[in-house]
């Protein structure tokens, strides 16, 4: 049966993929790419393959398009409560590649291992969804420990760089290390909101209940305070 590691270039996949190649099992990585993720989660994918680890990139798409380029054109943001972006470009698209028979590795660590009955409860027929790195009481800090003893350093959380799921402090990080992206995100947050007001509708904001210009404040983020870090689906 063919088994498949779901891999979201973060923390708990990345341990996740060392763990299981220690282990000699044999899988294939696979990388769901919407276009939307934060540059550095390309740079460590990239890095992993040029060290031979072996990761299948699926180039995903919606009528052509990326995941910011389908928002833009629909005037649209991701919306924590509408996960349209999670099921769209991430969901969809990995389930048509892992076709059943298979078994499907989730990188989900132990210490949030409320999360995998909600992913069990997905499965299809055929389908059967595992988590060693619960079954072996791993946490998050053991996902670390297990990269840095490859002597590979710890990727960032992996997420898509206009997530609604993203802190304060990540806002602020995007505005001072990629001002382009963060800029996109405020076009896509303007012309969402262009069209929302025309229709009578209160504004919609991609982070949390504030405009991005007045949340990516470095000299404001003790005022707005950290928001619970709940983690996206995409999240791995």
């Amino acid at each position: 049966m063919k088994r498949y590691l779901s891999f979201g270039g973060g923390i708990n996949s990345v341990a996740l993929m060392l763990l299981l190649e220690d282990q000699g099992e044999d899988f294939e990585a696979v990388f769901a790419d919407h276009g939307a993720d934060w540059p550095e989660t390309y740079e460590y994918v990239q890095m992993l393959q040029d060290k031979g680890h072996k990761i299948t990139v699926l180039q995903c798409r919606r009528k052509g398009l990326a995941l910011y380029d389908y928002y833009l054109e629909h005037k649209m943001v991701p919306m924590r409560m509408v996960r349209a972006c999670t099921r769209l470009y991430k969901l969809v698209p990995l389930a048509e590649y892992m076709q059943p028979p298979c078994i499907v590795y989730m990188g989900i660590s132990a210490d949030e291992s409320h999360r995998a009955a909600r992913i069990t409860a997905g499965e299809r027929d055929g389908e059967e969804k595992l988590f060693p790195l619960i079954d072996a009481g791993i946490d998050r800090k053991g996902c670390i420990d297990i990269i840095k003893a490859h002597g590979l350093p710890v990727p960032i959380k992996s997420g898509c760089f206009i997530c609604p799921f993203q802190r304060i402090s990540q806002w602020v990080e995007l505005r001072t290390k990629h001002p382009e992206l963060y800029c996109k995100a405020k076009r896509l947050e303007n012309v969402t909101n262009a069209r929302v007001q025309a229709q009578g509708r209160p504004p919609i904001y991609l982070a949390h209940d504030r405009p991005l210009d007045n949340v990516a404040q470095e000299d404001q983020m003790d005022l707005f305070g950290e928001r619970e870090d709940r983690p996206c689906l995409c999240e791995l």
